[in-house]
């Protein structure tokens, strides 16, 4: 160490310098080297450890936000479902499904010339633990005014009677162009909540 010491004294002041100077950035050099880029490598694992935490943290909200999306989507399902569970009425209920069709029809000026359920024509749906249902088709023939015959079908379908129209024609009454004959089928969605499977005669 001595002679290290003694060469270094006999260099002139400038090379003194130069030396110092090489020290110096050899320093620098071995802490980047040992110091600053094993950090760096540990910064840069870190940052993406947090992009990974942060994409991951998307997914669940965005998981979250399916999952709160598919309850809402259950719940209404399940409300219409119960609501059109309501408008299922009884096979029993024909012949007061009936006279309730003759009683809004009157209501709203609508003259029911016919007004029969085709027993041949009942279809069997499907088949619940809890019912059997079933399609009766109904024909009606009835005359009056187009908008009072509009406002008699709406009536019919905002009330607890559940049903599909189909075959509807509409002819001008001869006698009177302000009324009109209506011919149509309504096939009424019934239930038989009494465990029996087979056809019921009406």
């Amino acid at each position: 160490m001595k002679k290290v010491i003694d060469a270094f004294n006999k260099l002139s002041e400038q090379s003194r310098y130069g030396v110092v100077i090489f020290i110096v950035i050899l320093i620098v050099l071995l802490d980047v080297v040992f110091l600053a880029l094993p950090q760096l490598g540990s910064i840069g694992a870190a940052n993406n450890k947090i992009r990974d935490m942060g994409e991951n943290t998307r997914q669940i909200m965005t998981d979250k936000a399916r999952i709160g999306s598919l309850k809402k989507n259950l719940e209404e399902t399940r409300l219409q479902f119960t609501s059109l569970s309501n408008k299922v009425r009884a096979l029993q209920e024909v012949p007061a499904i009936l006279t309730t069709i003759s009683s809004v029809a009157n209501q709203y000026g609508v003259q029911i010339d016919q007004l029969v359920p085709d027993q041949s024509g009942q279809q069997a749906l499907t088949k619940t633990p809890e019912a059997q249902y079933y399609a009766l088709p109904v024909t009606i023939k009835a005359r009056g005014g187009y908008h009072n015959f509009g406002r008699f079908i709406n009536k019919l379908e905002n009330s607890e009677l559940f049903f599909i129209m189909k075959d509807f024609i509409i002819q001008n009454e001869a006698a009177n162009p302000n009324r009109h004959v209506f011919s149509l089928t309504i096939n009424l969605i019934l239930a038989d909540r009494t465990g029996g499977a087979r056809t019921k005669n009406l």
